[in-house]
C-alpha cells in the first residue's frame, strides 16, 4: 500500500459560473451607476446658470434702483417715477439684453389692501418695476416719498 507523503489542496481560483455572475452583477451596478451620474452630469451646471441669471435680474434692478434714487435726489423729483417710467433701458448707455424683460407698472392699493393696476395711462405715486431674467424675476414697488425739497435725500 503506498502512502502519500503531502496533502492535496484544492484548485485555486474562481470557476466559470462564478466569472460569469460577477461580470453580470458588476454590469448590472455599472449602468444603474451610469445612469445616475450621467443625469447628474448633465445637470451639473445648473447651480451655476441659476446663479448668473439671478445675477443679472439683480444687476439690472440694483441699476434701476440707483437711477430711482438718483432722480428723487435731483431737483425734478416731483417727476422720478414718470421718468424711471418711460426711460429706455434697451439702448444707449444701458443696452440691457434681450434675455432681460422689464415691465413697469403704476400700482395703486384698494380698501382691502390689493394691488390694482392703474390703466388707460394713468399715474400714481406707486410704480411697480419687475425685472425677469431666465425665470427668475425681481419685483420693486418705487413710491413718491420725497414730497419737498425739505424731505432729507435718499442714499442707495
Amino acid at each position: 500500500m503506498r502512502v502519500l507523503s503531502g496533502s492535496r489542496t484544492p484548485p485555486a481560483g474562481f470557476t466559470l459560473i462564478e466569472v460569469i455572475i460577477a461580470i453580470i452583477v458588476g454590469s448590472i451596478v455599472g449602468v444603474v451607476f451610469f445612469v445616475y451620474m450621467g443625469e447628474q452630469l448633465t445637470h451639473s451646471s445648473d447651480p451655476i446658470n441659476i446663479a448668473r441669471n439671478e445675477g443679472v435680474a439683480e444687476m439690472w434692478m440694483e441699476r434701476i434702483l440707483s437711477d430711482y434714487v438718483q432722480e428723487m435726489n435731483a431737483a425734478t423729483y416731483t417727476t422720478a417715477l414718470a421718468t424711471i417710467y418711460a426711460r429706455n433701458y434697451n439702448a444707449g448707455i444701458y443696452n440691457m439684453p434681450a434675455s432681460v424683460t422689464l415691465t413697469r407698472t403704476y400700482v395703486t392699493y384698494d380698501a382691502g389692501g390689493n394691488e390694482v393696476a392703474v390703466g388707460g395711462g394713468g399715474t400714481s405715486n406707486n410704480l411697480k418695476v419687475t425685472v425677469r431674467a431666465a425665470g427668475y424675476a425681481l419685483t420693486a414697488i418705487l413710491t413718491a416719498e420725497r414730497v419737498t425739497s425739505g424731505d432729507p435725500v435718499t442714499y442707495y
